[in-house]
């Protein structure tokens, strides 16, 4: 008996030693960019779609959202009355008997509105319909319609406004239809991601922490000016509102926009002489909330805050041109001055920029396992100022607006040819850079998902 233990110990010993050329010591592997982003998400606290992210495109695309998040049907973490089959040389999920219900994980790590498309089939009088619920929240869900087509088409249910954190989206499919897609397309962000995009198989640099830990606590504000900022004030926008009413103030609040219970809304046209990173901040009061909208595209929502002072709204690659800036003010938000900078965005300005902060993720190099941790606590340990600030949508009632300013009216943008105000860019030519193709679809290794859990 003790002979046949011992060789079977000896068997076990033999095969682990096997193990260690096909996989490595997790702490010898390098920190590759698929490890480092999935411990960026465990860092924003989105286990859930860590797990649920078994490719590192996946994981790549929760934190660049270059493209669209595709998810075959039968690609579901949880299902309960469908079954999978094949159709047409596609695997569709069917709901089988009553309703059937798939669930989805989203990873959003910046706010915005996140538009949701479905490819469906089925009786056009029986709608499908998708809860996006946060994770570990009993909130309301955000639910968003789908009205089928006799044949498969791609439908879509309208954006809904998410804030950071990790979600899931269930959709709930009456009796007889078919799925084959879902699709979450994001709002116009700059990615996070290190200088010249997520490579599978490439090891982690401190250049590339020091980008993406920048990048992923929205502080990219922190980076050196490369220009002197641009300002405008209140009198440089145009009220946007049916017959907005116009009453005289005091000579220091001539050039406020300040709003009232009916809210306000406002357009600034600008001209950006030089492409590259911009931070835009304006000087005020947040009252019950602001939101911004850059070239009808990129949204950020400014929480109430108290007092009076300057307040970043977003940090955005804008190319060199004439562009839209929306703002939505609640009550009691003001506007005096708006601000934008543009920065230094090489990546020895990030991990400068970084060091200031008071991380230091090592030599140049590749970043070594216990500097990547510790990267993974500082972010842990800041992230309950801006990343926890999040408020939601700021919805204004109606009607309308008031500008509380000046009797001289707001500057009118300038005109374009023939004495028509220049529209503002459609999304289709929004402020970011031309987008290379996604990363390649390639499954983490048993390597890249070894090694301690942050």
């Amino acid at each position: 008996m003790v002979s046949r233990l011992k060789s079977v110990a000896l068997a076990f010993i033999v095969a682990a030693t096997a193990l260690v050329p096909l996989f490595g010591d997790p702490r010898r592997t390098p920190v590759t960019h698929p490890i480092w982003a999935r411990m960026l998400l465990r860092a924003l606290d989105m286990n859930e779609s860590v797990r649920a992210s078994t490719e590192a495109s996946q994981v790549f695309s929760a934190l660049s959202w270059r493209d669209s998040l595709t998810f075959p049907a039968d690609h579901y973490v949880r299902a309960d009355g469908v079954t999978v089959r094949e159709r047409d040389g596609v695997r569709v999920v069917a709901a089988s008997d009553g309703t059937g219900q798939v669930v989805y994980p989203l990873a959003v790590v910046r706010p915005g509105d996140y538009q949701m498309r479905v490819r469906l089939a089925g009786a056009p009088d029986r709608r499908a319909t998708a809860e996006i619920v946060r994770v570990g929240e009993a909130a309301a869900p955000k639910t968003l319609t789908f009205v089928p087509s006799a044949t498969a088409e791609w439908v879509g249910g309208g954006p809904a406004h998410l804030d950071p954190g990790a979600y899931t989206a269930t959709l709930l499919l009456p009796q007889g239809s078919l799925l084959e897609y879902v699709e979450v397309a994001p709002p116009c962000l700059d990615p996070i991601e290190p200088v010249g995009g997520w490579k599978p198989t490439a090891a982690t640099t401190v250049e590339d922490v020091g980008v993406t830990v920048l990048k992923a606590m929205d502080l990219e504000s922190e980076l050196p000016p490369a220009d002197v900022p641009l300002e405008r004030t209140g009198s440089d926008f145009q009220i946007e509102a049916p017959g907005p009413a116009v009453a005289p103030r005091r000579s220091f609040e001539a050039l406020t926009l300040k709003a009232d219970r009916s809210g306000l809304r406002a357009v600034l046209i600008v001209d950006v002489p030089q492409a590259g990173l911009y931070t835009l901040s304006v000087y005020g009061a947040s009252g019950t909330g602001q939101r911004w909208l850059a070239d009808a595209c990129r949204k950020a929502i400014v929480c109430p805050f108290e007092g009076v002072g300057w307040h970043v709204v977003m940090s955005q690659s804008f190319g060199a041109g004439r562009h839209t800036l929306t703002v939505a003010l609640a009550d009691g938000a003001v506007v005096e001055r708006l601000r934008l900078e543009r920065k230094k965005d090489r990546a020895a300005d990030y991990l400068a920029t970084l060091r200031r902060l008071g991380f230091d993720p090592g030599p140049e190099g590749p970043v070594s396992w216990e500097n990547a941790e510790a990267a993974l606590r500082f972010i842990r340990d800041r992230k309950h100022g801006r990343l926890t600030a999040a408020c939601g949508d700021v919805v204004l009632p109606e009607p309308g607006a008031r500008l509380l300013a000046d009797a001289a009216p707001p500057v009118a943008p300038p005109a374009a040819a023939g004495g028509a105000a220049p529209p503002p860019p459609s999304i289709g030519s929004v402020l970011l850079p031309p987008l290379p193709p996604a990363s390649p679809v390639q499954p983490i290794s048993a390597a890249e998902g070894a090694g301690p859990s942050p």
